[in-house]
């Protein structure tokens, strides 16, 4: 697997009880990668330039301050000095945070962004508009982090897996996040949990159809000779990823954008590794109705690839 060489950390420069710095931080020091932060804030109201200026660089250092604060504790838990992995930083401030953050990728060819999820209300479930055009439009893997509780070696990996590629861009992808799903479970309780679902679309008509009539153990074995065919596709796919470890497939029957975030919350999965469906080749790109259904109904931190060869639509 290609190791990340240029990390950026992203923060708003609030108070933080999150992993990002330091999973920015084990990623520098184990990858000898660069890693820099980025933070972005909204600027004072103009409304005396002069006072403005000035109250100005108050505020942006005094964001400087708490996040270097967070950086010290951060590298005390870790271990990790600041010769071995420097994390500079660097302020902006303006409006539109996602389009600069990306811009920022963009410039210094960064080839991972790490920052907070935005923090959501009620069940926790979902991404904010931020962190939603991050997910469609920056160019580089985002690893969005939520807060946990369990320590390093206690946290559960989890990876989405579709094996029915219709293009060698989505096979790539699938052994790419397969590959850092592996890589990043090696670092926490080892266990990779492998998510893949299978439904036959007709199964609840055919069954329940009152105009045709279908015998059912022709049915069940249409059924079984799918599932089959899918859990093959799959084992195929993981082997030639090239993955090792305590591998654990769930295959699971039903639409993924239900199957899936069932899962992932009943099991408190702590970081769920995902593709997002990309039209290559062109600037700019949708999410797919499924990943974008899965998107929102998640409450874990999240690591979203895109195909090689995905075009940010901003310049």
């Amino acid at each position: 697997m290609k190791s990340f060489k240029n990390i950026l950390f992203v923060s708003q420069g609030l108070p933080s009880d999150s992993d990002s710095i330091g999973q920015a931080l084990r990623l520098s020091q184990a990858n000898h990668a660069r890693v820099k932060g980025l933070i972005v804030c909204p600027a004072l109201s103009p409304s005396s330039h002069k006072i403005n200026a000035q109250y100005q660089d108050i505020y942006e250092n005094a964001l400087r301050q708490t996040v270097n604060q967070q950086i010290d504790k951060s590298r005390q838990e870790n271990h990790i000095a600041e010769a071995d992995a420097p994390l500079p930083l660097e302020v902006f401030s303006g409006e539109k945070p996602a389009v600069n953050i990306i811009k920022n990728i963009l410039q210094h060819k960064h080839d991972l962004l790490i920052k907070d999820a935005e923090p959501m209300a009620g069940t926790g479930e979902g991404f904010k508009a931020i962190d939603m055009t991050l997910l469609r439009k920056c160019p580089c893997p985002v690893w969005l982090n939520r807060l946990v509780h369990q320590p390093l070696d206690k946290r559960q990996v989890a990876v989405a897996i579709d094996p029915i590629s219709t293009s060698l861009e989505e096979n790539a992808l699938s052994i790419r996040m397969l590959q850092l799903a592996r890589d990043t479970a090696n670092r926490c309780d080892y266990r990779l949990h492998v998510l893949s679902c299978w439904e036959y679309n007709l199964e609840s008509y055919l069954r329940n159809s009152l105009w045709i009539k279908i015998d059912q153990e022709e049915l069940n074995a249409e059924l079984e000779s799918l599932r089959v065919s899918h859990r093959k596709a799959l084992d195929s796919l993981i082997e030639q990823s090239g993955i090792g470890g305590d591998i654990i497939i769930h295959h699971l029957q039903g639409a993924a954008d239900v199957q899936i975030p069932e899962f992932v919350n009943e099991k408190e999965i702590d970081i769920l590794v995902m593709g997002t469906l990309a039209r290559t080749g062109i600037p700019g790109f949708v999410i797919g109705n499924t990943a974008e259904n899965i998107l929102q109904s998640i409450k874990c931190s999240l690591v979203a690839l895109k195909p090689e060869g995905f075009e940010s639509p901003i310049s």
